[in-house]
């Protein structure tokens, strides 16, 4: 009988297993990324070109996070056989001041197209020259023509420094460009470039040389146009 009443008493004591098991953790939810509005404002059909406009990409930019910035689609073999650079990029993400950056698996920047005007960005890339990236279907305001810029430009190291005059005309040369001529007296620099004719892509002023290489320049303000990419040595065309 002292036996039953130790035994019962021990029961009241002690809390049953339902009584001290604890009820099993949920696990937190994992934080939703708000997407910003500038990523929705950006997404949507681009296309990727360069200068002359004889390499194409169409590319499609969402806002769907994925490899530390946002998906992306666009035909990896054929884009990247026509510009290599794209071989490994997987995502898009915000840059500075509104760019648009390109980026790997990793995260790291592939390529970075700073925006020059609304829906028309651009990327410099050396050995590789100039790209721009562009709404699909959107339209560009008109550009110049032959003879809004025909007569006499300066070459300049600033707006108060030229170092040569040269004349644009609408005289026709060789394959779609115009002809120039340099006054006397040019910086050697000038001079050794050798400028023969020149033409209109895309808004840019393209001077080329006897050799067949080429100065790009875009414009900054009215009659101010300055050299892309720029490099050490700044180059305006001014009138």
């Amino acid at each position: 009988m002292r036996a039953f009443l130790l035994l019962l008493a021990l029961s009241l004591a002690s809390p049953t297993a339902a009584e001290t098991a604890k009820p099993p953790k949920v696990p937190e939810a994992a934080p939703v990324m708000k997407v910003p509005d500038e990523v929705r404002d950006l997404a949507g059909a681009f296309e990727i070109t360069d200068a002359e406009s004889t390499r194409r990409c169409a590319m499609t930019l969402d806002i769907r996070v994925q490899n530390g910035g946002f998906g992306l689609a666009f035909d990896k073999p054929a884009c990247s056989a026509a510009m290599p650079f794209l071989t490994t990029v997987t995502a898009w993400a915000l840059g500075p001041a509104g760019a648009i950056r390109l980026i790997d698996g990793a995260g790291r920047t592939v390529a970075e197209f700073g925006e020059t005007e609304d829906g028309l960005f651009e990327m410099a890339r050396s050995g590789e020259g100039i790209f721009f990236l562009a709404r699909a279907g959107g339209s560009e305001p008109p550009g110049p023509v032959p003879a809004d810029l025909a007569g006499t430009w300066s070459f300049a190291r600033q707006p108060d420094r030229p170092i040569c005059k040269v004349t644009l005309t609408e005289e026709p040369a060789a394959a779609d460009t115009f002809k120039l001529s340099l006054a006397t007296g040019c910086d050697q620099t000038i001079t050794s470039f050798a400028p023969v004719s020149w033409r209109i892509e895309r808004a840019d002023v393209v001077i080329l040389s006897s050799r067949g290489d080429q100065l790009r320049f875009e414009q900054t303000e009215d009659n101010v146009w300055r050299k892309v990419p720029e490099g050490n040595r700044p180059l305006l065309l001014i009138r």
